[in-house]
């Protein structure tokens, strides 16, 4: 009888370089640097903190970025889930700039008062 050898699993075989990590997830890899490149184009064009930016900047980059990461998704690139969602979630952020900025301010206040509140009582 003859026995096939038993493989190891996914997540104990040998990790690969960076590089090569990347080059496996190159659309996921794309769609985070279009998510942040999109964020920080917006951020710097942005007049005001609190307005709306323009939407000539931003729409464009979200754009981009979701189809950067449809051909993820359709390439079926494993492990770089992350990658895209992340970089598509900066780049909708930046459509609402603004308001975005605005709650994380407020966010940050709210847990600075909690964690002073839970020290001091």
């Amino acid at each position: 009888m003859s026995e096939a050898p038993l493989e190891k699993p996914d997540h104990l075989r040998p990790l690969g370089t960076e590089a090569s990590w990347f080059a496996n997830r190159k659309a996921a890899a794309l769609a985070m640097a279009l998510g942040v490149l999109s964020f920080v184009v917006v951020a710097i064009g942005q007049s005001e903190l609190w307005a709306t930016p323009d939407w000539r900047l931003s729409l464009p980059g979200f754009v981009l970025t979701a189809i950067a990461s449809t051909i993820s998704l359709a390439r079926r690139e494993p492990g770089g889930y992350w990658l895209w969602a992340i970089g598509l979630a900066i780049a909708a952020a930046a459509i609402v700039l603004g308001w975005f900025l605005m709650i994380a301010i407020v966010i940050a206040a709210a847990a600075v008062l909690i964690l002073i509140l839970h020290a001091v009582m």
